[in-house]
């Protein structure tokens, strides 16, 4: 459908009105230091991580194959060697993968967090074909130099070698995390179930590494590889630990957040406010998310990703929340006033330092992807032109998240607010559209929040019409 009639099909900046400020002196733009880097630099952070991961696997890569390369000519040899290179390659990888959403403050800033998932999910099938052909090829070279077959050596493998149980078992992790993160497959598990199991991820790569240090070849030759081999291991851990469990500590110790009031919005969305101490040192600036951690019984032990819906006004941050099942549909309940709550963060580089001065901005927003969307532009320094579109599904009384903030905020700032009504698969979201409602999209910069359909056509339709691809900024809402 296109633009509802229920209502105006625009409001309009006011007559005459200037837009000097965002919403109160309150809202005012943090220094660039605490939002993320401009596009050319994120290319740049991108391109030296690839650069230094890349480095790391071509250095293991070419030990293995030097250390190896001598048994080539023996029975089952070139087998055996491919068993061992598939091996370090896959586990190399496999800490890679634990490495990007280890929450490290420089990367989240410099890269982004959902592109950071979005790479870790392009990486997770190559390392399970990866440790596949590791197990395939070692027991098949194990076959050849014994002359024996294929299956009665794998279960002799198994069950007659130290650490082969264990490693036997982290395959199969890693083979059942892989299948339940497809994306079919992820949809149909709730929120929590997908955390707690990713946690085995650690759990896999720790007994292939003691099933490493017991039966690798290469380690037992080459006493340098093995002490880099552990090195390597022990920073992996001492980064998780740090980022993803001290860190956190140390910040509620510090700014000690609690629930402040638990609001309804609309039809199951609910909207939480945080108090805390020195609340406004905290670095975090409108468009970005936490891992909230809720302390009760139920929840203690279980992050979800929140995104601001709010500027932060140093005397409270605001989370909206849309009950989706999980945790998410017992908020509105059972969240107390004064129950303490761990932050984790601040993440996402979905923020406003990322506009060029005086650039128009184009955002776009479907369903509760308008809370980031709204927490952004109340950032946005003044000299910008902006245009917001929603997508709702329709003017039912209370079914719109944030409406009446919304129409308020556009009115006082004077963005130019567009509705889309309909389902996402329905709509009508095509360049045309597009610049019907902004004009000035070719040149703007582009902001999108909301599910993945929702984003891929915003950004099809947003190229079709002339927008570069490097000033179209998303957020994902998936897991």
């Amino acid at each position: 459908m296109s633009v509802s009639t229920d209502l105006p099909r625009s409001i309009p900046p006011a007559a005459g009105e200037v837009s000097s400020r965002t919403r109160t002196a309150l809202f005012r733009r943090r220094s660039p230091r605490h939002g993320s880097p401009p596009p050319h630099s994120r290319r740049r952070a991108g391109d030296l991580a690839a650069l230094i991961a890349g480095l790391g696997a071509g250095a293991v890569v070419g030990s293995a194959w030097i250390l190896t390369s001598a048994g080539l000519d023996v029975a089952g040899g070139p087998a055996t060697m491919a068993g061992t290179l598939t091996a370090m390659l896959g586990t190399y990888l496999s800490l890679v993968l634990i490495f990007v959403v280890a929450r490290i403050p420089w990367l989240e800033r410099e890269i982004g967090q959902d592109r950071l998932i979005a790479f870790h999910r392009r990486l997770a099938p190559f390392v399970v074909v990866l440790i596949t052909g590791h197990v395939f090829f070692t027991t098949l070279g194990y076959a050849q130099s014994m002359s024996t077959g294929w299956w009665p050596q794998f279960t002799s493998l198994v069950f007659d070698y130290p650490w082969m149980v264990p490693a036997t078992v982290a395959f199969a992790l890693m083979v059942v995390l892989s299948v339940a993160s497809i994306r079919r497959a992820r949809s149909k598990v709730r929120y929590e179930t997908w955390w707690v199991g990713h946690l085995y991820l650690y759990l896999a790569v720790a007994l292939g590494f003691g099933h490493q240090l017991a039966l690798g070849s290469l380690f037992a030759d080459a006493p340098w590889l093995r002490l880099s081999w552990i090195a390597l291991y022990l920073a992996l851990a001492v980064t998780v630990v740090l980022n993803r469990v001290l860190l956190p500590l140390l910040r509620h110790r510090r700014y000690r957040l609690r629930v402040a009031a638990v609001v309804p919005d609309s039809d199951g969305v609910v909207n939480v406010y945080f108090t805390g101490n020195g609340i406004e040192r905290i670095p975090v600036v409108g468009g970005q998310f936490f891992e909230w951690r809720f302390g009760t019984r139920h929840w203690w032990w279980q992050a979800h990703p929140y995104s601001l819906s709010a500027a932060p006004d140093g005397r409270s941050l605001r989370i909206t929340v849309k009950n989706l099942g999980d945790q998410s549909g017992d908020l509105a309940t059972e969240l107390k006033v004064g129950t303490p709550v761990l932050a984790e963060g601040p993440y996402g580089a979905f923020t406003a330092d990322r506009v060029r001065p005086g650039a128009p901005v184009v955002a776009l927003a479907a369903g509760v992807g308008v809370a980031p969307v709204l927490a952004l532009l109340q950032s946005l320094p003044s000299g910008h032109e902006v245009t917001l579109i929603y997508r709702v599904v329709d003017f039912t009384e209370g079914s719109i998240p944030l409406r009446a903030e919304v129409e308020t905020e556009a009115a006082r700032c004077g963005w130019t607010l567009h509705y889309l009504t309909g389902e996402i698969s329905t709509c009508r979201i095509d360049d045309r559209a597009l610049l019907a409602m902004a004009p000035q999209l070719a040149e703007a910069e582009i902001f999108a929040c909301g599910p993945a359909g929702f984003l891929d056509r915003i950004e099809a339709a947003a190229l079709q019409a002339g927008a570069a691809k490097e000033r179209f900024h998303h957020e994902l809402f998936v897991f």
